[in-house]
């Protein structure tokens, strides 16, 4: 007795693949903003990061009396501008004379485990940050003493996957800076102790 092997109709197919694609157009755009939402989420994160560890500084500058110049924080000498309170890297002690190198040493001091990061004019291929500093951006503020101290620098660290990087270089093209479209990144101000993430430009403090 031989079985009558049947396959799927004309039809059946049909119906199998138009359902597979209303699914497909439905799926796939959230699957493209997948890339886009953790690349905020990891910008936050570094955002909120960094933020605590500033505070940090903070506090143990207030516990030691505001009488140090530098905070030993996690064995690491973290220096800070004695006017406020907030650190300015390893070695500087003015919120005002800030500089790309200086913003690095307060990512890498503060942070435990700081993402890899470059200066901006620097090979980024293989890091996740970048660093540059917007001098006299960050606007004023109060010193302790009651003074206000204009011409504040602004320390920014672009997240290098939201930047356009030179095939051959692998320097970021054109230097990015808070009118860069689509980056996305964090920004410090050492005068303020403020940590703001961004990922929508251009970008105002």
């Amino acid at each position: 007795m031989k079985l009558k092997q049947q396959g799927f109709s004309l039809i059946e197919l049909v119906i199998v693949i138009v359902i597979l694609g209303l699914l497909a157009a439905t799926a796939i755009p959230r699957f493209l903003n997948v890339t886009d939402d953790a690349e905020d989420a990891s910008v936050d994160g570094v955002a909120g990061g960094l933020a605590t560890a500033v505070s940090f500084v903070r506090a143990q500058w207030e516990v030691d009396g505001r009488l140090n110049a530098s905070v030993l924080l996690d064995g690491t000498s973290v220096s800070l501008d004695t006017r406020f309170g907030y650190p300015t890297g390893t070695t500087n002690t003015n919120a005002t004379a800030m500089n790309s190198t200086r913003c690095q040493e307060v990512f890498d001091s503060v942070l435990q485990n700081a993402p890899r990061n470059v200066l901006a004019n620097q090979d980024a291929s293989d890091v996740r940050y970048t660093v540059s500093v917007l001098g006299g951006a960050g606007g004023s503020s109060i010193s302790i003493d009651g003074i206000t101290v204009n011409n504040l620098d602004l320390c920014v660290y672009h997240q290098v996957a939201s930047l356009v990087l030179n095939p051959t270089s692998g320097v970021p093209t054109p230097a990015p800076d808070l009118t860069t479209a689509d980056a996305k990144g964090v920004i410090y101000n050492p005068g303020t102790g403020q940590v703001l993430s961004f990922t929508q430009t251009p970008f105002t403090p």
